[in-house]
């Protein structure tokens, strides 16, 4: 085990013609470097990169189950996870009351200290890291969205001998354009946008709108629906009425700007080994 920081060691390790193999998980523009780095020596790489995940919620759904599905699938370890939701397309006939009964449960999802039982969410893993999230809630709010849940402040629920950690509020914003930087750009926070559709066609398009093609979530009782969408979005993973339910035996990973490769039981030892054909002449 080395340690070190990517721009050195990193850097270095994937550089060295000794290391025929790479695996990475992180951030897509460093996986565009290892990439750049490594293609002189011709090395095989599995790269699992960042996404911008969707999770489309159709008329049929039952909110029930919906509901405390997407706060856990936007939320969950402060939104740091690259297979949470932060875009969530709601099929417009259920759309206010989904966004009002989402509000309310994202409210009661409490933000504190880990060593509190009743927690739900920390902190974010850096100041800078908090900064960045809270850029982009505020360049949401100026390019007119709103603000439904949360915001950029630090909770009121924090106790004051932590105020100077890096915590942040579950955010929802709404009213924001599929162009916009919230919409594009993966946030790895605790902030999730939600949006209304009409049909079908419409959302599997706006779905695959971004460069990334990590992940999706799918709910519906359609059983045809869903395996019409299993076969268009263009992810890795596809969800349907549920998130995060992972065999480590199925192979894993991303498309476009999420990543090359699979990972799991056969494709990671396919990846790890090579296979050798030895031809012997009998006499």
């Amino acid at each position: 085990m080395v340690f070190g920081y990517g721009t050195k060691v990193g850097e270095a390790i994937v550089r060295h013609p000794d290391v025929p193999v790479v695996s990475f998980t992180g951030s897509t523009p460093v996986g565009h470097r290892i990439t750049q780095v490594s293609a002189p020596y011709c090395k095989k790489l599995s790269l699992e990169l960042g996404g911008k995940n969707a999770a489309i919620i159709f008329d049929d759904a039952p909110l029930d189950a919906v509901i405390p599905g997407c706060v856990r699938s936007s939320f969950t370890n402060q939104g740091e996870v690259c297979l949470c939701s932060s875009r969530i397309f709601v099929q417009r006939g259920i759309y206010e009351e989904f966004l009002q009964k989402f509000v309310e449960a994202t409210k009661e999802y409490k933000v504190g200290v880990p060593s509190d039982p009743t927690v739900n969410m920390g902190a974010l893993i850096s100041e800078q890291h908090k900064e960045k999230v809270q850029g982009f809630i505020r360049l949401a709010e100026a390019e007119g969205g709103i603000i439904s849940c949360g915001g950029a402040d630090t909770p009121e629920t924090i106790p004051e001998s932590h105020k100077q950690g890096y915590f942040l509020p579950p955010t929802i914003l709404t009213n924001v354009s599929d162009q916009s930087s919230c919409m594009q750009d993966e946030i790895f926070g605790p902030v999730t946008c939600v949006v209304p559709f009409d049909n079908e066609e419409e959302v599997v398009d706006r779905a695959n709108g971004v460069k990334y093609g990590l992940c999706a979530v799918v709910w519906t009782k359609d059983l045809a629906r869903t395996h019409r969408l299993a076969q268009r979005l263009q992810v890795g993973t596809v969800w349907a009425n549920c998130w995060l339910v992972r065999d480590l035996n199925m192979p894993f990973g991303g498309s476009k700007a999420s990543g090359v490769g699979r990972e799991g039981c056969k494709e990671s030892l396919d990846f790890f080994t090579e296979s050798r054909t030895v031809c012997i002449k009998l006499e």
